[in-house]
């Protein structure tokens, strides 16, 4: 998220009386003890941002976030996680920030700055590179070689209670509505269960130097190998033009065996009406719970192409779930 904040504040880090002088000492040794920062606005979760430059010009970014000991660190937003899988990206040679310093235990990171151009509005070619991305994650031969979760012991699933809860109104159905789930997914042939981003859209995308940077990695789990081309094509915020999509999901099944190919055809439907579930459920919350009225004009187009994917005859569960609550 290094580029898409707004509303930047100066400050000076030994002028200003909020700064935590832990802060001050991880700085000390670095080439940027004597630096403006900018510190951006946050997003949802308890992490910021700040850009940093030096007398020289030096820039990078500063991840500020509640150490993984602490009360405020959120599931899915560790900087343990951060840094364990922003090393293992790395390693398979894919493109995620350099650290220049990081003191987890009290929460920071000194990284690479990717700059401001991420991928949205992209052209052809950006959204290829990104997609070649998710083929490494899918066919390297060390990706699968980190500890992670599984999908369905992720705070992202686990979110899918969300639309009982907060778009039917009731709660109690959780029990119900992920076994109409799983009575969905018994149905589709065997999935493959590969690395995956979690957050794979064309805002944690930045293009830097006709490369792909990647960014809030943190919460890469093993998931089916349609989850992140989903989320690249179908995000809830924007649309990604027919001839993009359809480019995209042709260079990732050249690859692939005929079975396969009929494997990501069967489950990209499912997992998509499953994605975009949540965050109608996840939008809805941070209305009621937090005031966040922004988010509010993705609504009513992602419940109405909701809605239609739902006669879909594969997600006929699902939709008589919600049939019998309305």
């Amino acid at each position: 998220m290094q580029g898409n904040y707004s509303s930047p504040r100066k400050v000076n880090p030994y002028n200003n009386p909020d700064m935590n002088p832990a802060l001050t000492k991880f700085l000390a040794p670095t080439k940027w003890k004597t630096v403006d920062i900018t510190w951006f606005d946050a997003d949802w979760s308890p992490r910021q941002y700040a850009r940093l430059s030096n007398d020289n010009g030096d820039i990078a970014i500063l991840l500020d976030s509640p150490p993984d000991t602490s009360p405020d660190s959120m599931i899915g937003h560790e900087i343990g996680a951060w840094s364990k899988i922003n090393k293992h990206l790395r390693a398979l040679g894919l493109y995620a920030p350099h650290i220049y310093a990081q003191d987890l235990e009290n929460g920071y990171i000194l990284m690479e700055d990717f700059g401001t151009r991420d991928l949205v509005g992209s052209t052809t070619n950006a959204y290829i590179a990104a997609t070649d991305i998710l083929i490494t994650f899918r066919d390297h031969e060390n990706a699968k070689s980190i500890d992670l979760l599984g999908y369905k012991d992720t705070h992202v699933y686990k979110a899918l209670r969300f639309y009982p809860q907060y778009i039917l109104g009731t709660p109690d159905l959780e029990k119900k509505w992920f076994a109409a789930w799983d009575e969905i997914e018994s149905a589709l042939p065997p999935c493959p269960q590969i690395l995956t981003h979690i957050d794979f859209n064309a805002s944690n995308l930045m293009w830097v130097n006709d490369r792909v940077g990647i960014l809030d990695f943190q919460g890469a789990c093993f998931a089916p190998f349609v989850y992140d081309m989903v989320n690249l094509l179908d995000d809830a915020r924007r649309t990604i033009p027919g001839d993009i999509k359809q480019s995209c999901i042709d260079h990732y099944c050249a690859s692939l065996s005929p079975s396969d190919v009929e494997t990501f055809n069967a489950w990209y439907p499912v997992i998509k009406a499953q994605f975009h579930a949540r965050v109608l459920g996840q939008i809805l919350k941070l209305k009621t719970e937090s005031g966040r009225d922004d988010l509010m004009q993705f609504f009513t187009p992602l419940q109405t192409s909701f809605e239609k994917q739902l006669h879909d005859p594969a997600l006929a569960p699902i939709l008589r779930l919600i049939e019998q609550e309305r």
